[in-house]
Order: C-alpha cells, then structure tokens, then sequence
C-alpha cells in the first residue's frame, strides 16, 4: 500500500519506453499528484479493440486497475496509444479509435468519480507530444 501522502494516477497502454516518460508528465500535471502506476501490454489498445477480447487480458487489467484504485488510491486513469505502434500496427485515425474504445471498455468497472482520460502520443519533430482525445457522450 502506498504511506500516507503518496499520490498516484493510472497509466494503461502500450509497453513501448519513447512514450512512458510522456505519460507519466501528462498524469502528475493533470491530476496534481507525484506518482503514475503503469499498466503495459504491446498494442494494449488494439487488443481491446478486437471484436473478442482475451478475457484473462481483460481479467489482468482489471485486477491491477483495483490495485492502483483500492492500494494507492489513484486519482485518475490514463488510457493511452500512440503513433509508430509496434504492437498494434494501424493508421493514427484507427488507433485514436482503439484508444477510446479501450477507455469506454474501462469505463465499464471502474467507479464513475474516477476520471479516465483517452490520449495520443504523438512523434512531433522528435518529441513525443500527448493529445487528449475527445469521448463521446
């Protein structure tokens, strides 16, 4: 469990490292807090965008997802893909789709006051850049 002062947000994404250091900036300035728990997978995203997921995936993320919540108490999720994916090969525009529904997926059994914020990372002149993603509804 984290000592009391400790504050955390959720990262859920792919493994790849260029855009690790990104997110993690993105979530202690959006959520004000000092730590990000990460949760991995290569093309996490286009996983949760086929029509059948691989429920032992889907069941992994959940429990690391209430860790992060119940032990850490985090303050808001991440869910994020990004541009030159390795792990899920598609056009930015797909990805930016997968991104989202990968979000609403979560949405599903995580609490409603837990914010969950889709985004892309972008290869911009050399720097990764995070965009938020619009959601619907």
């Amino acid at each position: 469990m984290s000592n009391a002062g400790e504050s955390f947000f959720t990262s859920i994404g792919c493994m790849d490292g260029r855009v690790q250091e990104p997110i993690i900036d993105f979530g202690q300035n959006k959520f004000g807090v000092k730590f990000g728990d990460t949760i991995t997978e290569a093309g996490l995203v286009g996983q949760f965008s086929k029509e059948s997921i691989d429920q032992n995936m889907l069941e992994s993320i959940k429990k690391k997802v209430g860790i992060s919540l119940e032990k850490h108490h985090s303050k808001g999720i991440v869910v994020h893909g990004h541009g030159e994916c390795a792990g899920n090969p598609v056009d930015d525009e797909k990805h930016k789709e997968d991104v989202v529904k990968t979000a609403e997926i979560i949405r599903s059994f995580v609490p409603s006051d837990i914010p969950i914020i889709p985004v892309f990372v972008e290869n911009v002149g050399g720097q990764w850049t995070v965009k938020e993603l619009p959601v619907s509804g």
